[in-house]
């Protein structure tokens, strides 16, 4: 399954390819023009840990989080680079924590 990324229009009046959020816990993999396609999650067969998180990057960070649960996550390091937004991890994070927990919640009661 292909699906298109949306385009957004900048304030400037320029047109860019906006990362789509998904609200799924699928795997997928950046096509070109702006698609994406579904592909199987990867098998490891042991817990995970991700040493190097960006999650003030990411368009929903407490999705993000919710997903690593689901997906056997034990250990998550967000990084922190001043010259991006210093901050935002630390007075957000116990906000996404929350939100993700209420994420998983969602997700393992969805209908299809």
């Amino acid at each position: 399954m292909t699906e298109k990324a949306e385009q957004v229009e900048t304030p400037a009046g320029e047109t860019e390819s906006e990362e789509p959020v998904f609200f799924d816990t699928l795997f997928r993999q950046k096509r070109k023009h702006g698609k994406y396609r579904v592909v199987d999650v990867p098998a490891t067969g042991a817990p995970i840990a991700d040493t190097h998180a960006h999650l003030q990057l990411l368009s929903d960070p407490a999705l993000a989080l919710a997903r690593a649960g689901m997906r056997d996550v034990r250990f998550l390091c967000t990084i922190v680079d001043v010259s991006e937004d210093g901050s935002t991890t630390f007075d957000k994070l116990d906000e996404w924590k929350f939100q993700g927990a209420l994420n998983i919640r969602r997700l393992l009661t969805r209908r299809c």
